[in-house]
């Protein structure tokens, strides 16, 4: 899913790049309208399925506020209804037919923005949640759900600031003060953008189903044995 997103939001600033030389290309302008304003719904999609999957390796599936089994196919179908909608708003600006393509995409932003801040409300919840249970402290040796959680909150803002900015874009129309001000789509989506992308570059959280089967191993030792001693952990998984 990620490597989806490097390669269209790489594609899409090429056409940016081809653009610049020659604004009255229409392939050149459909490229980099539509695959820079869609890429980030792919990220997206695979932030909401890290939640999900971080709950069940903690077997801590009782703590959210959304059942887990329901979680990533509500966030995902949400993430893939706006993605579509941008897509398609994007193409019928590229046809010509810029008031209902703008509407269309401003709906699919909504829908966006929406599902980005309920999943940041489910993730807080959790995390509320998970401090209060005795073996949270236990199993932060063996995975560092805090980090994970840091991680989705820090990413999951950037694209929501990301979002509100296209949003207000698309308000503006095509002759408003942003979209006129190229250096407003560098800073507050390019840039946000390379910050999710380095974020995720540098603290690597695709390893969460190999930690799987040590977590469940110490959850039936810890539940059968309440005497169980944090100073044991550090040898049992090494």
């Amino acid at each position: 899913m990620l490597t989806n997103y490097y390669i269209v939001q790489f594609l899409g600033y090429c056409g940016r790049a081809a653009a610049h030389s020659d604004s009255t290309k229409l392939g050149t302008y459909i490229m980099q309208t539509t695959l820079i304003l869609i890429a980030p719904a792919l990220f997206a999609a695979s932030i909401y399925m890290i939640l999900g999957r971080l709950i069940r390796v903690l077997r801590a599936e009782s703590l959210s506020i959304i059942r887990v089994s329901w979680m990533t196919k509500i966030f995902v179908l949400g993430d893939v209804l706006s993605f579509f909608m941008q897509a398609g708003g994007g193409g019928l600006q590229a046809s010509g037919n810029q008031n209902l393509g703008q509407k269309i995409i401003i709906i699919g932003l909504f829908v966006q923005i929406f599902m980005f801040t309920l999943f940041l409300v489910t993730a807080v919840a959790f995390h509320r949640n998970i401090l209060k249970q005795s073996t949270a402290l236990l199993f932060s040796s063996v995975i560092n759900w805090r980090l994970y959680l840091h991680i989705l909150y820090i990413t999951s803002t950037l694209i929501l600031i990301r979002s509100i900015f296209r949003l207000i874009e698309y308000l503006q129309g095509h002759d408003g003060y942003l979209v006129s001000h190229e250096v407003f789509l560098y800073l507050f989506d390019t840039l946000l953008m390379f910050l999710v992308m380095l974020i995720f570059a540098i603290w690597y959280i695709g390893d969460l189903n190999r930690k799987t089967v040590r977590i469940h191993n110490l959850m039936n030792i810890y539940t059968s044995d309440k005497t169980f001693l944090k100073s044991k952990l550090t040898s049992f998984v090494g």
